[in-house]
């Protein structure tokens, strides 16, 4: 039993190794994808994204929120019956009127109908994705949505010089070029990425040299605080930035090493489902409920 879990483990393992034949390798050149991104689809970044990935050899199509849509999380649209406005503003450049979620949806259902992507790739955000905040990460969510429809996807985000005034980007080129590493890393596999997988990736604001694997951290490295606001309205709250100053409790947190100058990497499954462990002592906790 033991000797066959290892041997599954080894050729799981070796399927996502880059491929042993030039043909393998070239075969899985020139990706095609879908690029978006929740800061809308004319943001600089994910305009230099898509030159930085054409320029490479990959097939590039954006496919993202006609405006800016941070913090919509893996929100979708599922009124039926209502409208969203969608269109093509320039040859392969598509403006969703909706989430990161309503744009990647649209796109592999009208755009790539039929012939799926190989790679949906969200970003590069301004600013860091890491701990709490990729909950509620539109950014992130594009990709969740990617996976709720079988295609594998990463999601890239530049971090924030919050020491500069005003706050700045001064890694985002760098950031920009770390991505198309990434992806053509991806693409020289013979598989992209294991199944219902997503990669988080997060670049610092003064790099290193090293790249880690890091824990999903559970502190927001900036959270919401709440100030009456009567000038507006009697019921009124004022909504304001709160920074984090103390560390994240978890051990190799994506935040902690961000901070520290390293590139993260935190792979997803898009699943919220509890670990075996904690579905088995609140099974035994509510055992004998009844209808």
């Amino acid at each position: 039993m033991v000797q066959r879990a290892l041997i599954a483990l080894l050729l799981l393992l070796t399927a996502f190794l880059p491929g042993s034949s030039p043909a393998q390798a070239h075969a899985r050149q020139g990706l095609r994808i879908l690029l978006t991104n929740d800061d809308g689809y004319g943001f600089p970044f994910i305009q230099g994204l898509r030159r930085a990935l054409t320029a490479a050899g990959h097939e590039v199509t954006i496919v993202a929120p006609a405006a800016d849509s941070s913090g919509s999380g893996t929100a979708f649209n599922a009124k039926f019956g209502t409208t969203l406005e969608a269109a093509e503003k320039s040859p392969g450049v598509w403006s969703v009127s909706g989430s990161p979620g309503d744009a990647v949806a649209f796109g592999l259902r009208v755009v790539f109908a039929g012939d799926p992507p190989d790679l949906v790739v969200s970003g590069p955000n301004a600013g860091q994705n890491v701990a709490a905040i990729v909950n509620h990460s539109g950014t992130v969510g594009a990709t969740i949505a990617a996976l709720d429809n079988g295609v594998p996807a990463v999601a890239f985000s530049t971090a924030l010089d919050l020491t500069t005034n005003p706050p700045s980007f001064p890694s985002a080129q760098q950031s920009i070029a770390f991505a198309v590493k990434v992806v053509d890393r991806l693409a020289s596999s013979r598989h992209v990425l294991p199944p219902r997988t997503s990669l988080n990736v997060n670049y610092p604001v003064k790099p290193n040299g090293t790249v880690s694997f890091a824990r999903l951290g559970t502190s927001s490295f900036i959270s919401t605080g709440y100030a009456p606001a009567p000038e507006v309205c009697a019921a009124c709250y004022r909504i304001l930035p709160v920074v984090a100053t103390e560390p994240d409790p978890v051990r190799d947190a994506d935040r902690t090493l961000l901070d520290a100058g390293h590139v993260t990497i935190t792979p997803l499954d898009g699943s919220w489902e509890a670990s075996p462990a904690v579905t088995a002592l609140l099974r035994l906790r509510l055992a004998g409920l009844t209808p």
